[in-house]
């Protein structure tokens, strides 16, 4: 009797054991498996991983800004030449914000004035006004990039838009550095993300966001309104 009453206890002890052994590895494997649920949405039927923190994702990086250019916050560059010339441009932002199919230029001669409107972009239908990086006489038009506004694709090589003789170089010092231009062009980035998916904001879902042409996916019909915000010219005539 001895006997059997041991062996029920034996058995009983190793029930236990075996229980407090599931337990311990059923709890972490609980935890795990609804921390991964909560660190995934679903997103047009794809599951897209969130970060812990919208802080800790990595950059955007859509646009680009070269060394050795200067911005203005109207989304146009300013280069200084070896000749004492400014070439002048749209970035890397308003050339995919819009994708311009048609481009207004000055006309060599003309006086531009730095923060005042100095060319246009747009469609054949509707153009939006840019602001002057520098003050100056245009004494050089790209022509090509007005006659293939593609060309635009290359905003800082081939379609570059214009030339100008400034009356110093004063003006180029209050624009901004290529490092300060790649941070003001991320929070521009930030800004279309959220509106483009504002439950998800940086986490946005594969072919979300187009290469070219985002004011038209973004505001639709009101595209050039949107521009317009971005370039800074929505209280300037065209």
């Amino acid at each position: 009797m001895t006997h059997d009453f041991l062996s029920i206890y034996d058995a009983k002890i190793m029930e236990y054991l075996l229980a407090v052994a599931y337990l311990l590895l059923f709890v972490p494997m609980w935890r795990y498996v609804q921390g991964a649920a909560r660190g995934a949405e679903v997103v047009a039927g794809a599951t897209v991983a969130l970060p812990a923190a919208v802080a800790e994702a990595p950059p955007l990086g859509w646009f680009q800004v070269p060394d050795g250019v200067a911005l203005h916050p109207g989304h146009a560059w300013a280069r200084a030449e070896p000749d004492g010339l400014v070439t002048v441009g749209l970035d890397d932002f308003a050339a995919k914000l819009v994708d311009p199919e048609a481009l207004k230029l000055p006309a060599t001669g003309d006086q531009v004035r730095q923060s005042r409107p100095a060319f246009a972009v747009g469609d054949q239908v509707l153009t939006v006004p840019m602001l002057s990086p520098v003050d100056g006489t245009v004494v050089a038009v790209n022509a090509e990039a007005r006659e293939h506004p593609e060309r635009l694709h290359d905003p800082y090589g081939a379609g570059w838009l214009f030339k100008v003789r400034p009356p110093g170089l004063e003006g180029l010092k209050q624009l901004l550095s290529p490092a300060a231009a790649r941070d003001y062009l991320e929070k521009a980035a930030e800004s279309l993300s959220r509106q483009l998916n504002p439950a998800l904001g940086r986490v946005l879902q594969d072919g979300g966001v187009p290469i070219r042409g985002i004011a038209r996916a973004v505001a639709g019909d009101e595209w050039a309104a949107l521009a317009r915000r971005h370039f800074l010219t929505d209280r300037s005539e065209p």
